[in-house]
């Protein structure tokens, strides 16, 4: 069975029913489908399975603290490495809401530091959203 990822967002100020402003851990992926992020080059480190988008990863739980003012640990900014299986595709954007520079790869990549993006020339540890897509 498949889980369904539910997002909730921010208008104005109510959060639309059902929402709460907790953070969200992601629902199971099955074996062989879409991409997994590492917080660490080399694929070393924690990660997390992914087949769904994700539009802001600073709502997803994870192992990044970013800032002495956020307490909750995220995905975001946090990326250093992903798998992608054969068959799908994953874009990487810089901003929440898929906004901002942005890459698509189709493969493993060992090291975000060698995709050439918008922080310190790289995307390394410079992704807020991601669509991931069968190919």
């Amino acid at each position: 069975m498949r889980f369904a990822l539910a997002w909730c967002t921010v208008a104005g100020a109510l959060l639309l029913p059902g929402c709460s402003a907790d953070l969200r851990p992601l629902g199971p992926t099955p074996p062989g489908e879409g991409i997994v992020i590492y917080i660490r080059s080399n694929f070393v480190g924690s990660s997390q399975a992914l087949d769904v988008d994700v539009p802001d990863l600073s709502r997803v739980e994870g192992p990044c603290v970013k800032g002495e003012e956020e307490r909750s640990a995220t995905w975001s900014d946090c990326i250093s490495s992903l798998r992608v299986t054969e068959g799908w595709s994953v874009t990487l954007y810089e901003d929440r809401d898929y906004r901002g520079s942005s890459v698509t790869l189709t493969a493993d990549t060992p090291t975000l530091r060698d995709i050439p993006g918008p922080c310190d020339d790289s995307f390394n540890d410079c992704v807020s959203s991601i669509t991931v897509a069968r190919r």
